[in-house]
């Protein structure tokens, strides 16, 4: 498939909630772009990262629990004890194994994020207490997407941003509002 926008992976654990209701806040309704939001949610609680996040936004938001097809000016979430893989423009969900004991749905997002959308997957790591994005953040770049990390300094829990930064080199460490404005003028320039 084609893509005729872009593919935002943005991927928080701990602390994280605050700086994407920031990020996703100032997104304008018509941004080129399908947002995928990966919260770290264990397998045994009741997402409601839904209704969280829709009076944030002006993207309409709808929660995956089996399969969607991407469209721009939309923001998706997996639903609980689920994880995300992207394949010919659509989401798909497979449940996450209740003995995996150490949370990858960030990683497995990014991975098939860069072999579908190529240079069109715009990943973003934001506050979290774990090592999740590492790998599926070196597959996008290598697919020349881009990687933006949450200044660990402005994270809550700046395990997971110094992580990323630590074993890979993202391409831009930037605040929540620095965020935005990267996203707006990478998806306007159509890079």
């Amino acid at each position: 498939m084609e893509y005729n926008f872009y593919v935002i992976g943005i991927g928080l654990s701990a602390g994280g909630i605050d700086p994407l209701k920031e990020i996703i806040g100032n997104l304008p309704a018509d941004i080129n772009a399908a947002v995928v939001v990966l919260s770290h949610i264990p397998n045994n609680s009741l997402s409601k990262l839904d209704r969280i996040l829709q009076p944030s936004t002006q993207l309409t938001v709808i929660t995956v629990d089996d399969s969607a097809e991407l469209q721009a000016g939309h923001l998706y979430v997996m639903a609980e004890g689920k994880q995300l893989s992207l394949e010919n423009g659509k989401l798909a969900t497979s449940d996450r194994s209740a003995e995996q004991k150490i949370n990858r749905t960030i990683d497995h997002l990014f991975i098939s994020m860069a072999s579908d959308a190529k240079n069109k997957s715009l990943g973003i790591i934001l506050s979290g207490a774990g090592y999740d994005g590492i790998e599926g953040a070196k597959q996008i770049e290598a697919c020349k997407g881009l990687i933006i990390v949450q200044d660990p300094k402005t994270a809550q829990f700046p395990l997971m941003p110094s992580a990323l930064i630590a074993n890979d080199h993202p391409d831009y460490v930037l605040t929540p509002a620095d965020i935005v404005e990267k996203v707006i003028n990478h998806v306007n320039s159509g890079n």
